[in-house]
């Protein structure tokens, strides 16, 4: 697999990770509410993570993470 695809592939688990962490959140926090549940928390869950300035900012996010994480193997001191 190209090196580049690795990359791609790197960024993509980092925004499934965040949806993923982000929705634990949500579904377990719309237990405490009272009108809550599971459906509840799942459908507010998809309504936050479809909009697009959060997609925006998560897709961001791991670019710029996965870009420093390179950034910094390629010129890291070697002593």
């Amino acid at each position: 697999m190209p090196p580049v695809m690795n990359k791609v592939i790197d960024v993509l688990i980092a925004i499934a990770l965040t949806a993923g962490v982000v929705f634990i959140i949500v579904v377990a926090n719309s237990f405490l509410m009272a009108r809550g549940g599971s459906a509840a928390g799942f459908r507010l869950w998809l309504s936050f993570i479809g909009r697009p300035d959060i997609l925006g900012i998560m897709v961001l996010t791991a670019s710029v993470t996965v870009g420093y994480l390179i950034w910094q193997q390629r010129y890291r001191p070697r002593g």
